[in-house]
């Protein structure tokens, strides 16, 4: 039985990857575009970008357009501690899909890479 009245394969893509997905750099441009993308498929969000006022209002849209819950966490993603405070961001939910569209863009598979990176 479909999820919230989706499509089968929405109702798929959720069993497969969880009610939640974390976009980085999602206030503008490609990760704007991946979060409306998720957003059109039932995924609850969390948002990351520097710039607070664009991704609230990033937020704001996919909320009135999709009816999906959108956490967002402004930080500087070059910045120095962003490992530790993704991982606290992300601790109480359960995210299975996560774009990284800012920043730094080290090479190699994403299980593989250093925290830090």
């Amino acid at each position: 039985m479909p999820t919230r009245g989706l499509p089968v394969s929405d109702d798929a893509f959720l069993r497969r990857y969880g009610s939640w997905a974390l976009v980085a750099g999602a206030s503008e441009g490609l990760g704007a575009a991946w979060a409306e993308a998720l957003a059109s498929r039932g995924l609850n969000l969390l948002l990351f970008a520097r710039r607070p006022e664009v991704l609230e209002s990033t937020a704001a849209a996919l909320r009135a357009r999709h009816g999906v819950e959108v956490r967002t966490h402004a930080f500087d993603l070059a910045g120095e501690g962003f490992g530790p405070e993704l991982e606290r961001v992300v601790d109480e939910l359960e995210v299975g899909f996560g774009v990284f569209n800012a920043a730094h863009a080290p090479r190699g598979q994403f299980l593989d890479l250093a925290l830090a990176d």
